[in-house]
């Protein structure tokens, strides 16, 4: 009987095992895998400056008079403080052929100021928004480059702009509400080769740039 006994307890005892414990687990497993965001690298080789007669534009003074150029600035690439030149087109070609492969470069602006309401800036990259910051400034663009030598000719119109358009100079010109400006405008030039060259707001992030500070005069 008791070798009986102790067949069953051998045979219950081998047919036991024990229960592993479970890996399942109702935890959420947070992927630690970052991000990967983009790294903005400019390799603009441009250096651009805006100028007046050929001369490098420093300080600028002028009176914020009614209806009347606050200035007119032209592009050209490089800082020189002297371009030995007041032609546009000759200027801007001659220090466009310093650089090679810059053909998809364009030209843009950034003009901001206040007046006793409101502050306002703005990216300009062609001449849509000529009356933008009505009544208190108007932008017009200018192609000095495609020109006849020794014409006349207009600002770009929205309809003139072409694939080849090059908007080598900037007027400035004050409207009707002018004198409620109250602060200095600030006018920046810059070239750009695509979109990735604007922050997430639209603004220029690259390094190929030139501003100047313009003040009323007393």
């Amino acid at each position: 009987m008791k070798k009986y006994l102790l067949i069953c307890l051998l045979l219950l005892t081998a047919c036991t095992k024990e229960i592993p414990k479970s890996t399942f687990t109702n935890e959420i497993i947070e992927d630690t895998q970052e991000e990967v965001k983009e790294v903005y690298i400019d390799d603009n080789p441009i250096t651009v400056g805006l100028y007046q007669e050929g001369e490098l534009i420093k300080d600028y003074k002028t009176d914020f008079k009614v209806h009347n150029d606050v200035g007119y600035f032209e592009v050209c690439f490089t800082n020189d403080l002297n371009l030995g030149s007041s032609n546009v087109k000759r200027n801007f070609n001659k220090y466009y052929q310093n650089y090679q492969d810059i053909d998809n470069y364009k030209i843009g602006y950034y003009v901001k100021f206040s007046t006793e309401d409101e502050e306002y800036e703005k990216v300009i990259l062609d001449p849509s928004v000529k009356h933008l910051f009505h009544p208190y400034l108007y932008i017009y663009l200018y192609d000095d480059i495609h020109q006849k030598d020794g014409t006349i000719y207009n600002h770009v119109e929205p309809e003139d702009v072409k694939s080849d358009t090059i908007y080598s100079s900037i007027k400035l010109y004050t409207a009707s509400g002018a004198s409620k400006i109250t602060s200095p405008i600030t006018l920046m030039v810059f070239t750009y080769d695509g979109m990735e060259d604007f922050d997430e707001n639209g603004y220029y992030r690259g390094n190929s740039k030139y501003t100047i500070i313009i003040e009323k005069s007393a």
